[in-house]
């Protein structure tokens, strides 16, 4: 597998993420590209590796500015950690000064200089970034860092994508993050599994409209969807009320039955749900004994990073 590792600002191709990734993965070929400083340059090198490398056997990490610049390597498997999508704000902040590279660059070069004509350079990239939607956004996932102080595009991300998960950290990759999450988050994507089998959302957090499963998650029957929730049998009986007797919106009659319960459990206490499983009339059941897997809800990456999904 291809892995192609897109650096930030002010860093390079030798930067100790692009080396920690050329450690960890022995077996897969790391490019760690130095990302030419002028926009115009940079994009002339994405285009360069899109005729190198095949979308089906490469996934593209980039790391904030590397980030924003992985965002626009349509069709292909992408990881974006704390993207920035507006470099040329953090740049604004420094016009006019010379800026030394954190790591070496192939070129020698030790430092660039932050022009009016850089800035407005990524000025006008960056209104075109989301102009044209992402062909494959379910390929796409994002990586945002609880503590970044530098940027914030989370928001803006989840306006185009579906996935991402915060990790403990800032905007620089610890070799922590390296090591437990993105590596992890790299292997995954090599053959993704989008399945929510893992994760279970606990009955405080569910909310009515969820679909979710009680009992095996093994076909549409099972499937079911939440109007409203409540504890033990006085609101049961709240809900036979308001609901017993009633016409479903095919016309046939609602009702409702206590669900039996399991040895020990407290009638007056227990977790009880009321909706429908897949072409069935309303029900009251008896929260899932590990919780209720909303369809669309979270998914888990090496049992350990939660991903949200949009």
């Amino acid at each position: 597998m291809n892995i192609i590792y897109l650096h930030g600002l002010s860093s390079s191709g030798q930067s100790n993420t692009a080396k920690r990734l050329r450690e960890l993965l022995p077996n897969d070929n790391v490019v760690t590209p130095d990302i030419p400083v002028s926009p115009i340059k940079a994009l002339q090198l994405l285009l360069s590796l899109a005729g190198e490398y095949r979308a089906d056997d490469t996934i593209i990490t980039g790391t904030s500015m590397g980030a924003m610049y992985a965002s626009q390597m349509k069709g292909y498997r992408r990881i974006l950690v704390n993207p920035a999508f507006h470099v040329s704000d953090l740049l604004k902040e420094n016009k006019g000064e010379r800026l030394r590279f954190f790591s070496e660059r192939e070129d020698g070069c030790e430092y660039f200089d932050v022009s009016e004509t850089l800035i407005y350079e990524f000025e006008e990239m960056e209104a075109n970034l989301f102009y044209v939607d992402d062909v494959t956004p379910e390929s796409v996932i994002g990586l945002f860092g609880d503590k970044d102080d530098v940027c914030n595009c989370l928001d803006e991300y989840r306006e185009s994508y579906s996935y991402w998960s915060s990790f403990k950290g800032s905007h620089r990759l610890t070799e922590d993050v390296i090591t437990n999450t993105l590596l992890p988050v790299i292997k995954w994507l090599k053959y993704p599994d989008y399945t929510s089998g893992r994760t279970y959302l606990p009955f405080d957090n569910i909310t009515p409209g969820d679909t979710g499963y009680i009992g095996e998650m093994d076909n549409d029957e099972n499937a079911f969807k939440i109007y409203k929730k409540g504890l033990g049998r006085k609101w049961y009986e709240e809900i036979v009320r308001e609901y017993q007797g009633t016409k479903y919106h095919d016309g046939r009659e609602i009702n409702l039955h206590f669900p039996t319960l399991p040895e020990g459990v407290n009638e007056e206490s227990v977790e009880l749900v009321y909706g429908n499983r897949f072409c069935q009339l309303p029900s009251i059941e008896k929260y899932g004994e590990h919780g209720v897997q909303v369809a669309n809800g979270d998914f888990v990456i090496n049992e350990s990073i939660s991903v949200h999904r949009k």
